[in-house]
This record gives C-alpha cells, structure tokens and sequence, in this order.
C-alpha cells in the first residue's frame, strides 16, 4: 500500500475527513502527467469538434440565396438568418454547457452535445419551412457550441501554462478558421449537388462519425471531477464517509447547480479581465461574422443590393473564403511558434523582479496579442479601399487574409489568457466571451447586408477598422494592471490549482 494510502486509511478510521488527491506530482492519473499520444488524442478530437460546428455555421451562408428561393423569401435580413441564428446558438449554448462541465466533468458535456448536433443537422436537412429551420439551426448552434467553449478548460487541464500555447493554438484554428472552411466546402456541396440540403446531410454524416470515434477516444479531464470520484469511489469500497476530495461541496445538489448554472453570467458581469477580453473579441469576431455573409456579395456572379461584383460563377463564390482561411492558419502557425516562447521568456525576464510568484503569468500573453491587435485593423485597410471592381480580386482577399490572420493571433492570446487567469473556472470565463462574441457575430451577420448596402464597402469597412484601432490599446493597458484587474470579482487566481 502506497505511504498516502496508508495515511489516508489511518484517518478514514480516526473518524476524522481526508483530503484525496493526487498520489504525488508523477500520478498518472493526474492529466498533466499523461502521455505525450494520449493528450494529443483528446486535442485532436476536441478540435475537430471545434472545427465542425463553425463549419456549419458558414456552410449554409454560402446557399443562402438557394434557400430563399425554395421558401420565396425576400428582403435583405432573410438570406443570413440560418447563420444568424445558429451563432446566436452557439452564444447561449455555453452558458449552462461550461458550468456544468465543471459539475459533471467534460466528456459527458462533449458527447451528449455532439449527438444532439448531429440529430441538429438531420433535421436541418429535411426543414419544411424557413420557420422549421430557423428553429434547427439554432438548437445546432447551441448544441454544438460545447466543442468551441469548453475546448480551452480541457486544454487547461492536460497542459501546464509554460507547454499549454500550442496545444491551444491547434484547438483555436477550428472556431475560427472552421467557418471559413465551411463557406469553401459548403460552395462545392451546393455546386456539385443543386441542393442547399446536401450541405446539412454533409456536416450530420461527418458529425456522427466524429461522435462516434469520441466515445471510445475521449477521455475525461477535468481534474475536480475525476478527485471526486476517487473520493467516491474510496467511500464505496471501504464504507467510511471520512474520504473527501477538497473539490466536495456542503451545498445541496440543487443550490450546487443553480450556482454552477449561473457562474458563466456572474464572471461576465463581476470580474474585470472577463468582461473586457470578452467586449474586445466580441468586436472582432463580429466582424468576421460579418465578413463571412458578405464576402459571397462581393464575389457573386451578378450584382446585388446595388454593390460592384467581380461576377465569378456560381460554383465558385465559396472560394471568396479562402483569404480568411489562409489567414487563420498564418495566425495559427505563429501562435504556435511563439506563443510558448514568448511566456518562457517574459517569465525569465521577470523572475529577478521583486513580485510575488505568478502574479502576471497570465500577462505574458499580452505582447503577441497586441501584434494581433495591431495587424487586425490593418486587413481592414486593405479591404475598404481595394473592394472594386477595378482593383484585381486578389488584392480584398489578400486583405481579408491580413485581418484574419491578426484575428486568429489575439483570438489564442485572449483564449489563453482567460484560462491561465481562471484556472478550475477557464471554461465559464470561455462561456462568457463565447457569449458575447456570438451575440455580436448574430447582430453582425443580420446587419452585414443592410450595413453595406447604405455605405458601401469602403466606409462600411473604415468604420469597422477605426473601432478596431481604438481597442488597440487593450493589451498594453492589460500588461500592466491586468493582475489588479484579476483580483476583483473573486475568481481570478494567481497560482495554478491541481
């Protein structure tokens, strides 16, 4: 029997509460000390799932004008409100999924939720009515928002702050660079089959699977969860109640989960450095949103709501979405260069400094987000004064590959930040920047249309960049108070626990 074994026993028969944790720093039951194959495993199968939702999000933009004919829509807010709503989805979603990832543990989270998005998606497929869809589409959203949202709190959970930076970055390419792929696939779907439907049969095919391999593949690694069933489990076999795991709450089940419940909007509200990331990326994937809905205009094959096109064919108007996709792998690729070495080289340079251990761990990510900070407004640029038809059509997409590559770089830092500042609670300060930037991506994507149509490109776009620059300060000011700011609201830690 192991020494803590042999301690915990004793104390069990004392009578008196053990604390059960971790058989030593080498536990291998510990995630942090798995192997090297089995935590890729999980990051491979999370970020799938976190590519495919954003993927359906897009997917059905591109057929939009396809769905308006089949159910004799008109006006300008019809054609994006299956990718409206699925987004609104996907920012409700996380509210209750987050926490109760918390309570229950990932895996259940994950597994239960793709199932239920690839029933989402079936049903997609076979929508009477725009009504009926509008209904699916924004079950799917929140169905499949566990993938996006709870994905960075399992990271948090394998990796440890210095070695976490790449494993995120390869998550993060699929909330972002998904919605691009899907606006590609989706194209092709639509062109080589007629039918918007088949790009719902697609994605519920491709779902399932992706189900399927989770069930045996998927492993659980909330650290909390898998203490207290330890616990559990030691009170089973040995009948004595004294084994505790310090995760235990004396709450009842009920107020346990009304806390848990609400936990997502109370970190929003109460805690600084949630909200403030939160508000800034809401900003930014709002514009992608809106990009995304609109970038199919500007490449149509004939002109609508009175905007220039480069007329190319039907069949390839889903290529529009290539520069952002490129850019989100650009992003991803120096994310996962430099994230790790930028924080093991902030954290050398300040280690001679008199402050208290980790205080601005978190902080180390600021620097890289504020090269995204910088670059993002710039696509913008480019886009605004180069979407004509009188400039080549390589030079608006070269501009979307600019914004989306910045993007995608303060997307990672401000992911990664939130988790390095909230630990055990990562995946409800990630519930609440998914919420608020979902809600935006959905004002966004009903707005695009109108937005462009009474400004244009080019001044629709400039007023998006100048909101772009005035949040540019955000990391800098960050780097500097953002352990003052963690320390209000009463979640933010500088230390990392189990």
């Amino acid at each position: 029997m192991a020494p803590s074994e042999v301690k915990l026993t004793e104390a069990a028969e004392a009578g008196s509460a053990y604390e059960v944790s971790w058989e030593g720093l080498d536990d291998a039951c510990n995630p942090r000390n798995w192997s090297t194959a089995k935590k890729w495993r999980n990051v491979i199968l999370i970020s799938v799932q976190a590519t495919l939702s954003p993927m359906a999000s897009v997917m059905l933009a591109v057929t939009s004008i396809a769905i308006s004919r089949e159910f004799h829509l008109t006006g300008p807010y019809a054609p994006s409100l299956p990718t409206a709503l699925f987004v609104l989805g996907f920012g409700l979603g996380p509210l209750f999924l987050a926490p109760l990832s918390e309570l229950y543990g990932r895996r259940i989270i994950y597994l239960a939720c793709f199932v239920a998005f690839t029933i989402g998606n079936i049903l997609c497929a076979v929508a009477p009515n725009m009504a009926a869809l509008a209904v699916f589409r924004l079950a799917c959203g929140m169905a499949g928002s566990a993938g996006p949202s709870i994905g960075g709190g399992t990271i948090r959970d394998m990796f440890t702050p210095e070695t976490r930076g790449r494993a995120q970055s390869v998550y993060s390419f699929g909330p972002t660079g998904g919605s691009a792929l899907g606006g590609v696939i989706g194209g092709f779907i639509l062109a080589g089959t007629g039918q918007w439907r088949w790009v719902a049969w697609v994605m519920a095919i491709a779902s399932g699977i992706t189900c399927i391999v989770s069930v045996f593949c998927l492993h659980e690694t909330f650290p909390p969860y898998l203490l207290r069933k330890k616990a559990a489990k030691l009170r089973a076999e040995t009948g004595n109640d004294a084994y505790r795991s310090s995760f235990d709450s004396p709450l009842g089940h009920r107020q346990l989960l009304a806390r848990t419940l609400t936990r997502a909007v109370h970190m929003l509200i109460t805690a600084p450095a949630c909200t403030a990331m939160s508000l800034y990326m809401a900003l930014i994937y709002g514009i992608l949103y809106l990009h995304l809905v609109t970038l199919p205009l500007l490449y149509s094959s004939e002109p609508v709501y009175g905007l220039p096109s480069y007329r190319w064919p039907a069949a390839l108007t889903g290529l529009s979405y290539l520069g952002v996709g490129v850019g989100s792998f650009v992003g991803v690729l120096v994310c996962a260069l430099a994230l790790n070495r930028t924080y093991v080289l902030m954290k050398a340079r300040e280690a001679g400094k008199n402050r208290p251990t980790d205080s601005t761990g978190p902080e180390y990510r600021m620097p890289l987000m504020q090269v995204g900070a910088c670059i993002v407004p710039l696509g913008l640029l480019i886009f605004a004064f180069t979407a004509r038809t009188d400039v080549h059509w390589i030079v608006p997409l070269i501009g979307a590959t600019v914004f989306s590559s910045g993007m995608l770089i303060t997307y990672i830092c401000v992911t990664t930040y939130l988790v390095d500042s909230f630990d055990q609670y990562a995946a409800s300060a990630l519930a609440g920047m998914t919420l608020t930037r979902s809600v935006l991506g959905c004002v966004f994507s009903l707005i695009g249309f109108r937005l462009y149509e009474s400004l244009g490109y080019e001044w629709g776009t400039l007023m998006l960049a100048l909101l772009c620059v005035l949040m540019m300060p955000l990391p800098t000011i960050f780097y500097f108070l953002g352990p003052r700011f963690r320390r209000l609201g009463g979640y933010g830690l500088d230390r990392e626990s189990v």
